[in-house]
């Protein structure tokens, strides 16, 4: 696998800011799509652990957003690819206004510590917007999600970091009528439409691959065998229960998922059993080193192999 890229964005190409988050972002416009570029705190890691996280996430099955590698005007970052046709009539739906909508109560305002952002609060507003035919799919894919968290411990999955994609639905009835001159029936068509919704992209990946980490720390850990230790310390957006104090452990949070909702989860814990170490070994190894040291992709492919293990183990 070549090197990933990195794609140098013209200041033109420059459109307008993105409001939500707390890292700097803007919207760009690249070849006729819209990107968002993400700046990268110093120190931080988070431009390629969100470019990794797509590559692992593609690989494995997982709907994700598209990244990239990118600077502008000397800035270090990422832009995602927008998955959003404003055009066709389309909007992301994010979690904390779906779980507004059907928890009585929700403060969709709160983020840190919100914890009624809860697995039982996230199937209950699911069920509450999708029929039955379809609630079990909706579930499916979101679970995928908190398995791809827990595969690269993730810990900021919270209610504005997963979302539905609001879409303009056609749909053609057809139906007899008599025309009133000959008498004759004849075959009719009308054509109706209607917003529907479906899981947007997983996205907002840059909390991971112990991104934060300075190459001191990574090689302390690596020689102490700590890397589990360093994974179950991570705190996510989502809480098992409303009691907790902090969010659950992403790899926790699966475990306990898993055990007792498994038709949700299974398919995904299949496709990470599925996954080819030796392609996670070259998607790690095809980030540039001016952007991640050969310490950090050693912890992050320790940390995805580390996970990865525990994961399947809940298959059995």
């Amino acid at each position: 696998m070549d090197k990933f890229s990195i794609v140098s964005i013209p200041q033109h190409a420059r459109e307008d800011t993105e409001q939500l988050g707390s890292k700097p972002k803007f919207w760009v416009l690249l070849d006729g799509h819209r990107w968002l570029f993400k700046e990268a705190r110093p120190n931080t890691g988070e431009d390629w652990a969100e470019k990794a996280v797509a590559e692992i996430a593609r690989e494995i099955g997982i709907n994700a957003a598209t990244v990239e590698l990118a600077e502008y005007a000397g800035k270090v970052g990422c832009i995602s690819r927008n998955f959003i046709d404003v055009q066709a009539g389309e909007a992301l739906v994010h979690g904390n206004e779906i779980m507004a909508w059907k928890v009585s109560g929700y403060d969709k305002e709160k983020i840190f510590r919100q914890a009624d952002h809860t697995l039982e609060n996230i199937q209950q507003a699911i069920r509450g917007l999708f029929d039955l035919a379809h609630t079990d799919s909706v579930l499916t894919e979101l679970a995928g999600y908190m398995v791809l968290d827990a595969l690269i411990g993730n810990t900021d999955r919270h209610h504005e970091n997963w979302g539905l994609r609001s879409y303009r639905q056609t749909v053609t009835h057809s139906g007899h009528h008599i025309d009133q001159v000959t008498g004759q029936r004849l075959h009719s068509h009308t054509i109706s439409h209607s917003q529907a919704l479906s899981v947007a992209p997983s996205f907002d990946h840059a909390s991971s691959l112990g991104r934060e980490l300075l190459d001191e720390r990574r090689a302390e850990l690596l020689a102490t065998n700590r890397v589990a230790w360093y994974i179950s310390k991570g705190r996510g957006g989502i809480f098992r229960d409303a009691q907790q104090r902090h969010g659950e452990n992403p790899l926790r949070l699966v475990e306990v998922a898993a055990r007792a909702y498994p038709s949700y989860f299974r398919s995904a814990l299949e496709q990470v059993a599925a996954f080819d170490v030796k392609v996670l070994h070259e998607i790690l190894t095809a980030l540039p080193k001016e952007r991640a040291s050969d310490l950090a992709k050693e912890f992050a492919e320790a940390m995805v192999l580390n996970a990865r293990t525990s994961l399947i183990e809940l298959l059995k």
